[in-house]
C-alpha cells in the first residue's frame, strides 16, 4: 500500500549528502506532497533535482520556505542557528523546524526561546559529500538523536519521531549536553584518530596499504571544512575523549615496551568485547 504523506510540503535547507538522502527517501516513500530544496549552490540543486531528491529548488530561503510544514536544516554547524532563525522569522510558527547538525548545545543556546524547533542528529553519514552521494536508505536501521527543549510541544516531538521512523530510523531523546558528550567519543574522536593514523603513515608506505588501513581511515577522507567546524564547536567534549584515548594509548605503549603480553592481551581482549557489544546494540 502507498504511504500516506506526513507533511504537505517539506523544505530541505541544504541538499548535500544528508539533505539529499532525506529527500530521496521522502520521494521514494511519498511521505511529502512536495520536497523543496533550498541551497546557495546551484550545482547541488541541479543534481538533487536530477536524482529526484527534490521536486523543485531555489537559492532564496524566503521564497522556498513559503507554506512549508517541516523544514530540515542540513548545513555546517556554525550556519545552523542563523538558518533556523531565518526560517522561524519567515514562517512565523507555522513550520516545525529541525536540523541534522552533529553538535547540539551551541545550536540550542543560540536559538531564541519560543522558536518551533527540535534538534535532530542522524547517526549516519559517509566520507563522501554532496547530493551525488545521497542514498535513499541511508537512515534505515540507524539512530536519530532528538534533543527537545523543555518548551517543545509534545505534538511536534511526536511528529518528528514519526517522520524519522517512516524513513527507517530509530529515535532516542537526550539533552543537548549529553548528546555532545556522547558523540564526542563515538563520532568526533574516531575522526581525529583516523586522521592521526593517516598523518602518521610515512608517504613512502602509502602505496602498500591494505584493507585494514583503508577501513580504519575511511572517515579521514571526509570534508575538511565541515569537520573543523564540528570539532571546534564541540572542543571541550572532544578534548576529554582524546585524553581518555591518550591514557589507553599510553598503557598499550607501556605494555609493548615492557614486552608484557598479559597486559597487552587484556587491553586487546577488553576492546574486542566492547566492539562485540557495539555490534549487538546496532542489531
Amino acid at each position: 500500500m502507498p504511504s500516506k504523506p506526513l507533511f504537505d510540503k517539506v523544505a530541505l535547507v541544504g541538499v548535500g549528502l544528508i539533505g539529499g538522502s532525506i529527500g530521496l527517501a521522502l520521494q521514494r516513500q511519498k511521505l511529502a506532497g512536495s520536497v523543496i530544496g533550498i541551497d546557495p549552490n546551484p550545482g547541488n540543486l541541479r543534481i538533487a533535482r536530477k536524482r529526484k531528491a527534490i521536486t523543485s529548488g531555489t537559492g532564496d530561503l524566503q521564497r522556498g520556505i513559503q507554506n512549508v510544514s517541516l523544514a530540515v536544516v542540513s548545513a555546517p554547524v556554525k550556519e545552523i542557528p542563523g538558518l533556523i532563525e531565518a526560517v522561524a522569522a519567515t514562517t512565523e510558527g507555522r513550520c516545525l523546524i529541525t536540523d541534522t547538525g552533529s553538535v547540539k548545545e551551541k545550536i540550542v543556546t543560540q536559538v531564541r526561546r519560543g522558536v518551533r524547533y527540535i534538534g535532530s542528529h542522524p547517526m549516519a553519514g559517509s566520507e563522501q559529500h554532496g547530493p551525488q552521494a545521497a542514498q535513499a536508505d541511508l537512515l534505515v536501521d540507524r539512530v536519530v538523536i532528538l534533543t527537545p527543549s523543555g518548551s517543545a510541544a509534545e505534538e511536534d516531538l511526536g511528529q518528528l519521531k514519526q517522520f524519522w521512523g517512516r524513513l527507517g530510523a530509530h529515535t532516542v531523546e537526550m539533552s543537548p549536553k549529553q548528546h555532545d558528550r556522547i558523540v564526542a567519543s563515538v563520532s568526533h574522536l574516531p575522526h581525529l584518530a583516523a586522521a592521526t593514523l593517516v598523518a602518521a603513515t610515512p608517504a613512502k608506505n602509502v602505496e602498500h596499504v591494505a584493507s585494514g588501513w583503508l577501513d580504519t581511515t575511511r572517515i579521514a577522507a571526509s570534508d575538511v571544512e565541515l569537520w573543523v567546524d564540528i570539532l571546534c564547536n564541540n572542543r571541550d567534549h572532544v578534548l576529554k575523549s582524546a585524553q581518555r584515548f591518550g591514557k589507553v594509548w599510553a598503557l598499550l605503549c607501556e605494555a609493548l615496551q615492557q614486552n608484557d603480553r598479559k597486559a597487552l592481551k587484556k587491553i586487546l581482549r577488553d576492546a574486542n568485547a566492547q566492539r562485540e557489544l557495539a555490534e549487538k546494540a546496532r542489531k
